[in-house]
């Protein structure tokens, strides 16, 4: 006869613990009580457990401290987090720790709860499927554990109807995972819509975010509904929501909280059913502290938050996406499949990806369709890449000497152009003075037109190097070139208008 399921009930509500105990025993299940961390520890030296259910604030002790408690005593014990929706927060985060879901107080269907407790007794299944799920939506995961717990929090907070805020560096893959947390929730059979915030100017992102009435400014010839209303009863992405103007981020704000809006010039309410799933490379937290984005707009997005590690902090998923992105091109551009060299994979695994999966994705399309050859060296790889294995060849820098002081330390940045403009100039005069024969003759003006020219030329193509570090990014480009996006900008048009 197999052992009878034992759970294990931690909650300071007598109630809550009668109300569990019924359940699982009229399921012939085991049902302990315990309504302190104390009393959590005893039945934990007491009893093995397949499942325990913990309230996140008990008078004693922390739901997460008790968490970690049963992770590290019955690691094969799965734990199920009791919280209210003002605690949501803290209940993301112990998924992120180990726990196999949460439920909310008060407790409405009895058929999901139960649903619930009859999957925590097949965890393993669970994570299974998980797997599939993966793979049949083309959304690879990797080996790393951040990733690991990353994902199963974002599965299962999909099927709750709450907003998401996705967190993490450009290329990490943020709309991939929205993406995903749509596919695997109850709106899986609306649309996914997907809006970039940084795309348009603040009158523009207010019409297009909530729509506008006909004659509501110059060139509205019709009434036009916003992507908010196109997204009713589906899911809406919202990418770079930093970028959102104080005005905008008002009535964001107020659809959260509310699912009301007006169009612009419009004086009839509109109200919508949007699940919101918004995401960003900066950190809103440390933007609320300098005032550049509302505290309580702020806290309505971060009811759940989900946190993309960079690959440089997961080397161990390179080979993982190095295989799967050959595959996907293989496939998609009809080539025959490659393989990498041991020295390019070293390489690639040294490389800090700045520009995470997309820079790698990138990598290994521009690597596949350039190399003559079935395997791919270091010599097929982009330029960016390669000069990870010069950096590996350099000898370690020496250390400062104390003695010198923070003004004898130039930026790097400034450094680096001083000495390149210092060696162009060397090697003008080295190379190009003694060729002229003034007695010959010299036309100046032609040369100082000559000198301008290239100095345009140079300028462009300086900038063009910053963009394609950035993968395109101008903002980015700007500040890496202690630049203006705008003076950015006057460059490139500049060079457009010259050729």
């Amino acid at each position: 006869m197999s052992k009878q399921p034992q759970f294990l009930i931690v909650d300071d509500e007598q109630e809550v613990c009668n109300f569990f105990s019924y359940l699982l025993k009229q399921k012939g299940f085991v049902a302990v009580t315990a309504n302190t961390g104390e009393e959590a520890s005893e039945r934990l030296k007491q009893y093995k457990f397949d499942t325990a259910l913990v309230d996140l604030k008990l008078p004693d002790a922390n739901g997460l401290d008790i968490l970690k408690k049963i992770k590290q005593e019955q690691p094969d014990c799965e734990v199920i987090i009791i919280t209210g929706y003002s605690t949501v927060k803290s209940a993301v985060e112990a998924i992120q720790l180990g726990a196999f879901d949460y439920v909310e107080k008060p407790f409405v269907d009895i058929n999901e709860m139960e649903s619930l407790l009859e999957r925590s007794l097949n965890a393993k299944k669970d994570t299974e499927d998980l797997m599939i799920a993966q793979e049949e939506l083309g959304f690879v995961v990797g080996k790393s554990q951040k990733m690991v717990s990353m994902v199963s929090a974002a599965r299962k907070i999909a099927k709750k109807n709450i907003t998401v805020l996705i967190q993490g560096e450009t290329g990490t893959g943020k709309e991939v995972l929205a993406r995903y947390i749509h596919s695997v929730s109850h709106r899986s059979e609306q649309p996914f819509l997907a809006f970039n915030c940084g795309a348009f100017t603040e009158t523009l992102l207010e019409s297009e975010l909530f729509g506008h009435e006909k004659g509501s400014f110059t060139g509205a010839t019709h009434q036009k509904k916003g992507i908010f209303e196109q997204a009713n009863r589906a899911t809406l992405f919202l990418d770079e929501v930093d970028s959102a103007s104080p005005a905008i981020q008002i009535k964001l704000l107020r659809i959260l909280e509310t699912g009301e809006f007006l169009r612009v010039g419009g004086e009839d309410m509109c109200k919508v059913d949007v699940r919101i799933i918004a995401a960003t490379n900066a950190n809103l937290a440390e933007k609320v502290a300098t005032n550049k984005f509302r505290e309580d707009l702020f806290y309505r997005l971060d009811v759940a938050s989900l946190n993309i590690p960079p690959l440089r902090e997961r080397p161990e998923d390179i080979d993982l996406f190095i295989d799967y992105f050959i595959k996907k091109e293989s496939k998609a551009k009809q080539v025959p499949s490659k393989k990498f060299s041991d020295e390019a994979l070293t390489v690639m695994k040294q490389h800090s990806w700045p520009g995470n999966i997309r820079e790698l994705s990138n990598t290994v399309a521009q690597a596949l369709l350039l190399s003559r050859n079935k395997v791919i060296g270091v010599e097929d790889l982009p330029e960016r890449v390669r000069r990870t294995l010069q950096d590996l060849d350099k000898p370690e820098e020496k250390e400062i000497p104390e003695q010198l002081t923070t003004e004898d330390v130039k930026e790097p940045g400034s450094t680096s152009s001083t000495t390149l403009a210092k060696e162009m100039i060397d090697h003008f005069e080295s190379a190009f003075l003694p060729k002229i024969n003034f007695r010959e003759g010299f036309d100046f003006k032609y040369f100082l037109s000559d000198i301008n020219n290239c100095s345009d030329v140079m300028v462009v193509k300086v900038i063009e190097a910053a963009l394609e570090d950035t993968y395109g990014n101008q903002v980015k480009a700007a500040k890496l070139l202690g630049i203006t996006p705008r003076a950015l900008r006057y460059h490139l048009q500049k060079s457009k208008e010259s050729k």
